[in-house]
């Protein structure tokens, strides 16, 4: 009997170690205020990035530098000295999750829209947009190399920050009333196309100030509390939830900001907080797991 009961821990364990490199994954998309605005030289000295998470970028962000591989948690803009919310979405889940392995996979692109760069192409008259396959692309890749290091990717979430581009007056303002429409193809497609049902879609809101060149601004934020799940209206998505973010500081009161008159973008703060408010989101309907 003694025997019989090593001989099945043994071939158990195969399943023991299987489980034990589970690996979860949240994605990241949007815009600027994605890609980051925030300035490293800002970030208080006594912040701690836990660089235990696991990292991967495309190659449009940081100029290429460290791109297309996977790494420690660190910042990735259009430029190094810049981040987003990667840094405090990355930190604050593993501080909500311990014991789980972490691992953030980011694509964005400032000045970007949803009607037509992140289209997902999959209706009829509309072709995939240079974005979508872009971060479509690195999303897929980034899981490959996940996998050929033995681990088992679980997609948990996606961050998404973006609305701003289909809120301007060169979008058209039938492209800001489509958002909501958009915005909710969108999140269905990416969980079809990568097989992930339950994932969490999570978004922030856009636009705190008003501009006069954000003609569509209003149909764009009605919009995106239309499509989470907590409106239930005929755009409610289930598992889609809309942050909160007119209160979050803005880079026009950064420390030495080069632009004080910036009324769109997130500060240094204002990104690191969006982080934690995305983190808390994925933690507070994580019952299930």
């Amino acid at each position: 009997m003694k025997h019989l009961s090593i001989l099945a821990a043994f071939l158990l364990l195969p399943f023991c170690l299987h489980a034990e490199k589970e690996i979860d994954v949240y994605l990241i998309g949007g815009q600027s205020n994605v890609t980051g605005q925030g300035y490293m030289r800002n970030i208080p000295r006594d912040y701690k990035i836990d660089t235990s998470v696991h990292f991967y970028y495309s190659k449009y962000l940081n100029n290429g530098k460290g791109s297309e591989r996977w790494r420690e948690l660190c910042q990735a803009s259009e430029t190094e000295d810049k981040f987003g919310v990667e840094l405090s979405l990355g930190t604050s889940l593993k501080q909500h999750f311990p014991t789980r392995e972490i691992a953030l996979i980011k694509h964005g692109l400032s000045g970007s829209n949803l009607y037509e760069q992140w289209n997902p192409g999959n209706r009829n008259g509309e072709k995939q947009g240079e974005e979508y396959t872009k971060w479509l692309s690195t999303v897929k890749t980034a899981l490959s190399q996940l996998k050929q290091q033995g681990y088992t990717p679980i997609i948990r979430a996606m961050v998404w920050q973006q609305g701003e581009g289909d809120a301007r007056e060169i979008a058209g303002m039938e492209n800001s009333r489509r958002y909501g429409e958009n915005l909710k193809n969108f999140i269905l497609q990416i969980r079809k196309e990568l097989q992930a049902p339950d994932m969490l879609f999570i978004y922030g809101e856009v636009m705190p100030m008003k501009a006069p060149r954000f003609t569509g601004r209003e149909l764009v934020r009605n919009a995106q509390i239309a499509v989470s799940e907590a409106s239930c209206s005929p755009l409610s998505v289930k598992n889609a939830f809309l942050v909160e973010g007119d209160d979050l500081q803005m880079r026009r009161t950064d420390y030495r900001t080069p632009f004080p008159t910036d009324d769109v973008h997130l500060g240094t703060f204002g990104l690191l907080e969006l982080g934690e408010r995305f983190a808390k989101v994925v933690y507070d309907n994580s019952k299930y797991w």
